[in-house]
């Protein structure tokens, strides 16, 4: 093999490489979002751990009955893994969790 082969070939493996751990760095934000309580999940709201204010409803003009979950696309666009998450329930109440939307696949609201 001569030498601009080898070249050739250590410059393929480079990029293979670095393909692959620029794939390993995104993250997928989406996560299953279930409700064990007894009451209605009528709004989630959502913010990195950084900003104190809650932003939007995840839900958006949907709920979460007692016993349903549902996919919840976390993405705020900052690129943040740690959120705080807030859900209000039917009854008024709320519930507030951390998550790590980067390696967590699911959220449970319990307790209520």
């Amino acid at each position: 093999m001569s030498i601009k082969s080898k070249f050739a070939a250590g410059i393929a493996a480079a990029s293979v490489a670095l393909a692959i751990a620029g794939s390993a760095a995104a993250h997928d934000d989406r996560m299953v979002v279930t409700n064990i309580t007894n009451h209605t999940l009528t709004n989630l709201y959502a913010s990195r751990i950084a900003d104190p204010r809650y932003h939007g409803d995840w839900l958006g003009d949907r709920e979460l009955a007692p016993g349903q979950s549902m996919l919840v696309d976390f993405d705020d666009g900052t690129g943040a893994c740690l959120m705080d998450i807030k859900g209000v329930f039917s009854d008024h109440t709320s519930v507030h969790l951390r998550a790590n939307v980067c390696r967590d696949t699911q959220v449970r609201f319990s307790g209520n």
